[in-house]
């Protein structure tokens, strides 16, 4: 009787443990990404540079997104949120401008269909992982 509680907590705390480590791992990938980000380099590299960051993750899996904002010194405030792109060898932020990494990945779950109602898409068993690192651009 209680055996299948017990291999259901088992199990969960199992999925748990291989969500955190995911979870890790986007977010080592969102860091290396704004870090290479912040010394200029291009979308296509950093592209590369975060599939790279970390091994456990799959590439396919991640949705990238990379945006900069200015400083407006007449009025004190951020500016909005534009797409980060090229200026010749390197992306189009200025200095001093925050540069946004966003990674969102969709974490396959182990357990399949045993904790597929928490999943965001639960017909696949897919849990979505998000995070958003910001670093000033030198």
């Amino acid at each position: 009787m209680v055996a299948p509680l017990l291999i259901f907590l088992l199990f969960g705390i199992i999925e748990f443990g291989l969500m955190v480590k995911d979870l890790v791992g986007v977010n080592q990938a969102a860091r290396e990404g704004a870090r290479s980000a912040a010394v200029g380099a291009t979308p296509a590299s950093l592209t590369t540079r975060i599939a790279g960051a970390a091994p456990t993750i799959n590439p396919a899996n991640l949705e990238l997104v990379y945006h900069f904002r200015s400083f407006n010194q007449t009025n004190g405030t951020w500016g909005p949120w534009q797409v980060l792109g090229t200026d010749g060898s390197e992306n189009n932020a200025k200095a001093g401008d925050q540069i946004r990494i966003s990674v969102n990945y969709g974490h396959q779950l182990a357990t399949g269909a045993l904790f597929a109602g928490l999943a965001d898409d639960p017909e696949n068993g897919i849990v979505t992982l998000s995070t958003a690192i910001v670093m000033q651009r030198e």
